[in-house]
This record gives C-alpha cells, structure tokens and sequence, in this order.
C-alpha cells in the first residue's frame, strides 16, 4: 500500500470529512458530535497556515493543520499564556497544531506520527513554538504526544466542553514540544 503526507487540497474536504467522522465513535474526536460549526471551518480550511493530508492509495485518510494564534479555551488567553510561558515566548511566536486525526484504515501505518512530525518541523522552520489542546478521551492520543516528547503545560476545563454531552470529568490538556 502506498502510503503518503501531503499538502492539503481543497478536493480532499469529502474524504477528510468522511474519515473525521467514521473514526469518532473510537477516538471520541471531535468530542462534539455533531460539530457545532462546518466541517470546513473545524478543519480550518479558511485560517490553516498549512494544512496536509494523510492518503492510502491515493484516498485522504487523515489531516492535521497548523494555525496562529488560539481561539479556544475560555476566550481569556489562558492557554496562550501557559503556552508562551513554557517555552519563554512571546504569545505571537506560538503556532498550534488543530484537527489532527487519522481514520481507522490508517492506525498502526505511522501516519499519525508522519502527520505531526510534517507540522512540527514546519512551525520550526518558520521559528514558531509548537502547542497543541487534546481532550484525553482516546488513550492512544495521549501516548502519541507524550512518546513523540509533548509535556503538559495546563489542564482546564473551557466553556465548550462543558456544553458537550457526555463531557464529565474530561478536562482539556494542553501541551507544548520544547
């Protein structure tokens, strides 16, 4: 099987769309199910600084985008500050990973972690400090980042997840990669 990470095309968003949502009911991403926004906006199609795709056979099967800046949290900065404080910089030099996942066909193939070394080595070559959130309701997404040498900066528990169902006890972690 040929297996490939790639940028991002506007054509993927039905296959990317597609594997997003078959692969939650294992992964328990996105937690908010059914997204409250368009797919479109959830992969950040309009505010992506870049953004790729993993295939098999050609066939979109997992994505991960970078972006400046952060919207979530609970609109106080939060997270920013806990982030720029653990790498000791300026909020602005901050680069987030959002929507990373794979779907079910591309587990245990390595693209999960070919994804998220592409966007890291991308926030480092334009000096960005890599910062990623994740809700811990899928173990495995927890021992990818720790493995691959994420470490926890904050755990808070933001406005929108309060308001997802079935959302006790989930707190939202977030983590930088020095």
């Amino acid at each position: 099987m040929t297996h490939v990470v790639r940028p991002r095309l506007e054509d993927d968003l039905p296959a990317l769309a597609e594997a997003l949502i078959e692969q939650q009911p294992l992964t328990r991403y996105p937690v908010r199910n059914p997204l409250p926004i368009p797919v479109s906006d959830f992969l950040h199609f309009g505010d992506a600084v870049d953004a790729w795709t993993a295939t098999i056979e050609g066939t979109p099967v997992g994505h991960i985008a970078t972006t400046m800046g952060h919207a979530g949290g609970n609109g106080d900065g939060e997270l920013d500050r806990a982030c720029a404080a653990a790498h000791g910089c300026d909020i602005e030099d901050l680069a987030w990973l959002s929507a990373f996942f794979v779907g079910s066909a591309a587990r245990r193939t390595g693209l999960g972690r070919t994804l998220l070394r592409t966007a890291v080595d991308s926030i480092r070559e334009s000096s960005g400090r890599p910062c990623l959130e994740v809700v811990p309701a899928f173990p495995a997404a927890m021992k990818l980042y720790e493995s691959t040498g994420w470490t926890e900066v904050l755990r808070t528990r933001p406005d929108w997840l309060a308001g997802a169902p079935d959302s006790d006890g989930l707190d939202v972690v977030v983590m930088v990669l020095r």
